[in-house]
């Protein structure tokens, strides 16, 4: 299907502010009131005290844009929301938080159109009048009209709002929530399971960012023992497993899980796109270069650990790394740590002939 011209694009977004706004009309499900504060950038707003009547905090300018009549709210959409491209919007779970509030349309397919939740970050299609009714009764926060008086209201047009872009990606990404564990839970490095279990280690504290679940110690030494000694029985190795047989072996087979994808011959930017998307990157690297203090020299030759955030100011990656107990939201330098990366066959120690870099990137 090609891509919209203008004209449709604009049109469809009548058809979609129209849409919303006779779902306002019909009237909004009861919401309670709450005092405001710059928490509520980019929301919704519902007015308890009057007839539900919607406003949209602009995140540009902290400004409130009325929704109530077809005109303004065709304006809004008009001027306000964000262009971005198809491939962008779907496969982003969490969106940064520089988009946080923002309404994007899908400018390579039909134009559709998606709020960015602040509550989550996550995309809320608007679409269907449906879709829309589900969103002011579950998004929209209510406000008081003395609360709402303090919000200077918006204007379509302004320079504020015309001039508004996708912004670089200059602040700091951090995916929060991924427990960490190191590969030797108590320590026992002469435990050949734990002193090889890098990859173990790193796909359990994905999975458990997955299933939204703690980790203890106790429950990282039998699971990464367990999985050991599970590959070892079905696969006949499980020392070191290579990125392409740690997602199939690991995350497919053991975990049953399959929102998990092989990216080869990655680049720096290829691994900040993938964690500002939400997206968790394991890398498996040759320890022996990411120059880490706490590794017992030389340090792993083969080595595997999670990438899940990445500092523009330092120009850091932020990493769960295994490989030290230590290792819980570990920074280091984005080239000493893009140079290491390094796939390995499977096996244990075997020679590797040439220099993949690939990664495993894992969602939810």
């Amino acid at each position: 299907m090609k891509p919209l011209t203008r004209t449709k694009l604009k049109y469809k977004a009548i058809i979609l502010v129209f849409s919303l706004v006779a779902i306002i009309s019909l009237g909004l499900p009861t919401v309670k009131g709450v005092t405001y504060s710059g928490e509520t950038t980019g929301y919704i707003l519902l007015q308890v005290e009057s007839k539900g009547e919607a406003w949209y905090i602009y995140p540009a300018n902290n400004k409130a844009y009325y929704l109530g009549r077809p005109y303004d709210a065709f304006k809004i959409m008009k001027e306000l929301a964000l262009g971005a491209k198809h491939n962008f919007i779907i496969d982003t779970n969490v969106f940064p938080e520089r988009l946080s509030g923002t309404i994007l349309l899908d400018v390579e397919k039909n134009g559709e159109a998606y709020y960015i939740y602040p509550g989550d970050r996550k995309k809320y299609y608007l679409g269907r009048p449906e879709d829309a009714f589900k969103i002011m009764r579950e998004l929209g926060r209510g406000i008081t009209n003395s609360d709402l008086a303090r919000i200077p209201v918006g204007i379509t047009g302004e320079p504020m709002a015309k001039s508004m872009t996708l912004p670089k990606a200059n602040e700091k990404i951090l995916i929060n929530d991924v427990p960490f564990t190191t590969q030797a839970p108590f320590g026992d490095w002469s435990d050949s399971r734990q002193q090889n279990g890098c990859e173990e280690s790193s796909a359990l504290m994905a999975m458990k960012w997955v299933q939204e679940k703690s980790l203890s110690k106790e429950e990282s030494l039998k699971e990464i023992t367990g999985i050991s000694d599970w590959l070892k029985k079905k696969y006949g190795e499980s020392r070191d497993t290579s990125a392409q047989d740690t997602l199939d072996w690991i995350f497919k087979d053991y975990f049953q899980y399959d929102q998990v994808v092989l990216k080869k011959d990655v680049t720096i930017n290829d691994i900040v796109e993938e964690l500002s998307k939400g997206h968790l990157v394991l890398a498996p690297m040759n320890g022996q270069i990411v120059h880490n203090p706490n590794y017992r020299p030389p340090g792993p030759g083969q080595h595997m650990m999670v990438i899940r955030g990445f500092d523009p100011t330092t120009e850091e990656f932020i990493t769960n790394d295994p490989g030290t107990r230590n290792g819980e939201s570990y920074y280091y330098d984005k080239t000493i740590l893009y140079n290491a990366i390094r796939d390995y066959p499977t096996g244990y120690h075997e020679t590797i002939k040439e220099i993949e870099k690939n990664i495993i990137v894992v969602s939810k």
